[in-house]
């Protein structure tokens, strides 16, 4: 194997793994949407406590 052919498997072995944890990614993300959504926010409120005060407000 010369150097252009073992850049050319390195590439596509880059790409194929970077499809398949992108493909990982949004399964999971679809599987566990509601649950992310519900830590996200419970983060955010518990980081910004008066967040919902200063929401209402607008």
């Amino acid at each position: 194997m010369n150097t252009s052919e073992k850049l050319l498997s390195a590439r596509i072995l880059t790409f194929c793994l970077t499809t398949s944890l992108l493909l990982l990614s949004i399964v999971i993300y679809d599987a566990y949407a509601t649950e992310i959504q519900q830590e996200v926010t419970d983060a955010v409120l518990k980081a910004l406590p008066d967040l919902d005060h200063s929401l209402a407000k607008l």
